[in-house]
């Protein structure tokens, strides 16, 4: 049970070492933000080219010819589409494990999604027919820009209620007071709340449960990008579909 308080623990002081990642979400360092004009003469600027037959942009990205496609919300990109080369069963499987493994070892995101590895046996094809089963694996981004203290606020606010009020308050300064502390410092002090955490609902496996899908929900909430991909059927085929989605610039109900 101890381990799963550490959860909140550990995400939280891997959030504070995200401080390379400055600026909106990008795509191969091109900012997914303003026009998309200025988006696709960047796009332009690394080789892409408009493809009349895709209707996207076609160039190179991860060692694939892919095609990319640019969206836009009241003038302003907020999602980059890239659609991978179609493969066959068992190398799309290879492809999926090959992304998901470069972007767990990235320091630009955060899984807090624990994405799996699709295995080695699994017949991709029966279960995507059979059972519509989605094969996914999304990612968070960001922007150290915001500030430590606006990005894990929204977080523990999701605690409020489920722990009580000093455990929160040891939670934020955890992460706020987290970058001027030395890491012994920040050990202890996270020790300290797993254990206050274990003492409290150590013997409450559904609460602990409640409490540790509140904080991650509340971090994925606070994330300023998503990057995620999917297996796509076309047929006898399959290709990886790729999204960048910059959640600042998407549609939140403003137009209803």
């Amino acid at each position: 049970m101890r381990k799963l308080f550490n959860i909140i623990v550990l995400f939280l002081l891997v959030i504070s070492a995200y401080g390379q990642n400055s600026g909106a979400l990008k795509f191969l360092g091109i900012p997914i933000d303003g026009s998309k004009a200025q988006f696709v003469a960047a796009l332009k600027a690394k080789g892409f080219y408009y493809s009349s037959v895709s209707e996207g942009y076609k160039g190179q990205f991860n060692g694939n010819i892919v095609d990319v496609y640019v969206h836009t919300n009241h003038d302003l990109v907020d999602r980059i589409y890239v659609a991978f080369p179609d493969k066959s069963e068992g190398n799309i499987k290879i492809e999926f494990n090959r992304l998901l493994a470069q972007f767990k070892k990235s320091d630009k995101y955060v899984d807090f999604s624990f994405n799996e590895p699709i295995p080695d046996a699994e017949d991709v094809s029966y279960e995507i027919t059979v059972h519509d089963k989605r094969y996914q694996a999304v990612f968070q981004y960001y922007d150290s820009n915001r500030g430590y203290e606006e990005i894990t606020e929204k977080a523990v606010a999701r605690l409020a209620g489920l722990v009580p009020d000093d455990i929160l308050v040891k939670l934020n300064d955890l992460i706020i007071g987290g970058v001027d502390r030395s890491d012994e410092e920040q050990s202890t002090l996270s020790l300290q709340v797993a254990a206050e955490l274990q003492r409290i609902y150590g013997q409450d496996e559904m609460k602990a449960y409640e409490i540790i899908m509140a904080f991650l929900d509340g971090m994925k909430s606070a994330a300023d990008g998503d990057v995620w991909f999917m297996i796509i059927e076309n047929g006898a085929e399959y290709h990886i579909g790729l999204y960048y989605d910059n959640l600042h610039n998407m549609a939140h109900g403003e137009d209803l």
